[in-house]
């Protein structure tokens, strides 16, 4: 089939699965091609720290969907290729076993990339980063006969997997070399509510320090830090967070902190575009990254439109995430890298909560909900309209969030 009439998807993760079913889903009848460097069919990556570790879940269900989906959809799905070369004139793709593919469109959706350490001892077995399956399922035939470990890092991706292996029964220490974890992120008061919580699990969270030394054998017996603590464990989890992988590249493709793309999902190249957690994208003006499941599919989504259409649905999404800790749920909507005031609806000691982020208007840019699912709609709702809020009304659990008083803020001066 001619170029004229052929996709490309860079990736088969959560985005790329996402954005072929779209093209297909909107009618598109040309040639798919969803390539990956994995050999493994396309998986959901957000179980591996929750239900795959604590054998809640098996490895065919971890997959996205069903291979046979993928005959169904005339989706040609072409695993083990890693992308060596783009030729934006020629629109061609080249992979590193030689084999070559013209576009018509081209969409980059090749994820993110673990940041790692360098530490004496890294080369020991039993010390793990969990990104890949093949990574999921070594650390968990590892631990059939493990009683203590170390993770490295307080992010989520550290707490979901000290929940898990509390789970397990297994005793966890967590490093974190910062005072409150994600406080960027949350805010001091719940970064100190979930610490507390990990406390309460028995986690034993060590803070303002860091792993400098691993010792053992053949496998990894103790973890020493920067303080001179002296951690046994038999195995150690890595999680310092990650970067774009922006690994397709090309002089006048923009990807400085990830592919910058425009509203529509289009690159600094035109017939190139990228979703998911390796772009850049403009939330009200300001260009974000956001790692998590759910913008990965509504973006690929709203990009696969706009490829068969240009410039027909801007990408408007509200940020989203959640983590399931020890039983609890959080959900964070919005994104607010500064806030004037943030308003507590609900009490940090029962956990069940709303903590909202606000403006020097009192205009709501996030939240983050502990254990109140009820409140995700109205949430979104008061982040999406940008309307000025009562905050001594938001702060009030008897009134209901979706009649706490609001006005424009034209109306306000």
């Amino acid at each position: 089939m001619a170029a004229e009439n052929t996709m490309v998807i860079a990736g088969a993760g959560i985005a790329g699965v996402h954005a072929a079913e779209s093209l297909r889903a909107e009618g598109y009848q040309g040639r798919v091609v969803l390539m990956d460097r994995d050999r493994q069919m396309p998986y959901d990556r957000p179980p591996l720290s929750k239900e795959w570790l604590t054998d809640d879940t098996d490895e065919a269900s971890m997959l996205l969907r069903d291979p046979e989906i993928y005959g169904k959809l005339d989706i040609e799905l072409k695993l083990g290729v890693e992308v060596n070369d783009i030729d934006p004139v020629r629109k061609t793709i080249t992979a590193k076993d030689g084999s070559s593919y013209d576009w018509e469109k081209l969409l980059l959706a090749t994820g993110s990339k673990l940041r790692t350490l360098s530490i004496a001892g890294d080369d020991l077995q039993g010390i793990f980063y969990l990104r890949r399956m093949a990574d999921a399922v070594a650390m968990k035939q590892h631990m059939q006969h493990v009683n203590e470990v170390v993770i490295i890092g307080a992010g989520f991706i550290g707490a979901e997997l000290a929940s898990s292996l509390r789970k397990l029964g297994i005793d966890v220490t967590i490093v974190e070399r910062s005072s409150y974890p994600m406080e960027a992120v949350v805010g001091r008061d719940i970064s100190a509510s979930l610490l507390n919580l990990h406390d309460r699990h028995g986690v034993n969270v060590i803070l303002n320090d860091s792993v400098v030394q691993f010792n053992g054998e053949s496998t990894v017996e103790e973890a020493i830090t920067a303080e001179g603590r002296r951690l046994p464990c038999q195995a150690v989890m890595i999680g310092v967070g990650a970067t774009p992988n922006t690994v397709v590249s090309h002089p006048q493709l923009e990807a400085e902190g990830g592919y910058a793309v425009n509203e529509f999902g289009e690159t600094s190249i035109p017939d190139i575009y990228a979703a998911g957690d390796c772009t850049l994208w403009p939330y009200r003006g300001t260009p974000i990254r956001v790692e998590h499941w759910d913008h990965a599919v509504n973006h690929a989504r709203t990009v696969a439109q706009n490829m068969l259409q240009p410039r027909s649905t801007p990408y408007t999404y509200t940020p989203y995430f959640w983590s399931d800790q020890h039983g609890s749920r959080f959900q964070y909507f919005g994104h607010a890298k500064q806030w004037s005031k943030t308003v507590l609806r609900g009490s940090l000691e029962s956990h069940a909560f709303t903590n909202f982020y606000l403006d020097d208007q009192n205009r709501v840019q996030a939240a983050f909900i502990a254990n109140q699912p009820k409140n995700a709609l109205p949430v979104r709702r008061m982040i999406k309209q940008q309307k000025v809020i009562d905050p001594e009304a938001l702060a009030d659990e008897t009134i209901a969030l979706k009649k706490v008083p609001q006005k424009s803020v034209m109306n306000n001066t």
